[in-house]
């Protein structure tokens, strides 16, 4: 028995290793590692994934501790975790992309079997790994040079009893903000996004930045991953009640209209009004270039921490209310 590539362990077992995408000389120079823990009883089928960009190391490391704090004999059905989806970028330390094709992993799904590595990654992970589960939550944080405040993101697919299922895990995890619209001026393509819209019930959970493994960071993942295993079925229990996150109306994301020095006025968790300004673009003799204002009001619900800033490079998003 396999889930595509990945070997699955006997009924109330837990097994761990590695697996690759064999046929393809490209994927098959990589062997990504997988934690599966199958129930001795029947029951949901749950998918979670981290590290889809490599640098966003709280998903990573919380999602190596679910798969080896997760009692076996807790579980109802089979659970797989997959750490670190963006393997050839992990030990570059690669911010965003991978380095195979310097293209963002959580923008190229459903993917092509003929096109770039990362197209072809996402088509064999989405056909042979994601489509086999009932339920997908992928772990984030805020990369190198972002700072965030905890949030889920999550799409809604017109299909009432998949929403629900969707809803419940979204309302499961603890955090404080939700959006369900996709980032503005982003390509689509996301790895939970394109999931919902297969027919898994699915959800990205966001915790931690700037690269750093704070412990309060890497924890709020686990327990809300937790949490949401026990809502749906996957672990025995009851689930803890938590406050539903307050959902935002749009994912407004802001960027610099020229090449420069970003000067920051605002922080993650701010709330701020329309028009308000969020900061300023000088040279780098310290001219100034452009003030940066807010399209809507809402909260910052992330920034750029790093101050050097590309044309059209990104500064923060602002979830609106």
């Amino acid at each position: 028995m396999s889930i595509g590539p990945i070997p699955s362990p006997k009924p109330g077992e837990r097994a761990s290793g590695t697996f690759t995408f064999a046929g393809d000389e490209g994927l098959a120079k990589y062997r990504w590692p997988y934690i599966a823990i199958a129930g001795a009883t029947s029951g949901p089928t749950v998918l979670i994934t981290a590290g889809i960009h490599a640098a966003e190391y709280t998903g990573t490391l919380a999602a190596i501790r679910l798969g080896r704090a997760i009692e076996v004999s807790a579980v109802r059905g089979t659970i797989l975790i997959l750490p670190l989806l963006n393997r050839p970028g992990f030990f570059e330390r690669s911010i965003y992309v991978n380095p195979e094709d310097n293209d963002n992993l959580n923008r190229l799904f459903p993917g092509d079997p003929n096109g770039t590595w990362g197209q072809r990654f996402a088509h064999r992970l989405l056909t042979e790994v994601i489509s086999k589960f009932e339920h997908s939550v992928d772990l984030h944080a805020g990369d190198l040079i972002e700072d965030l405040v905890p949030f889920i993101i999550y799409r809604e697919t017109g299909m009432p009893a998949l929403d629900a299922k969707i809803k419940a895990m979204v309302d499961a995890y603890g955090a404080k903000w939700a959006v369900k619209s996709a980032p503005t001026g982003e390509r689509p393509g996301s790895l939970f996004a394109v999931a919902a819209l297969n027919g898994v019930a699915a959800m990205l959970a966001e915790s931690g930045g700037n690269g750093l493994p704070l412990e309060a960071d890497i924890a709020r993942h686990v327990r809300g991953v937790m949490n949401i295993l026990k809502t749906v079925g996957a672990l025995s229990g009851a689930a803890e009640a938590v406050t539903p996150p307050t959902v935002l109306k749009s994912f407004d994301w802001l960027r610099s209209p020229v090449e420069g020095v970003f000067h920051s006025r605002v922080r993650v968790d701010q709330r701020v009004a329309k028009g308000d300004v969020m900061g300023e673009m000088t040279d780098l003799v310290g001219e100034p270039l452009a003030t940066i204002n807010a399209p809507v009001g809402g909260i910052v619900l992330f920034t750029v921490t790093s101050p050097a800033i590309k044309k059209d490079g990104l500064l923060l998003a602002i979830g609106a209310l």
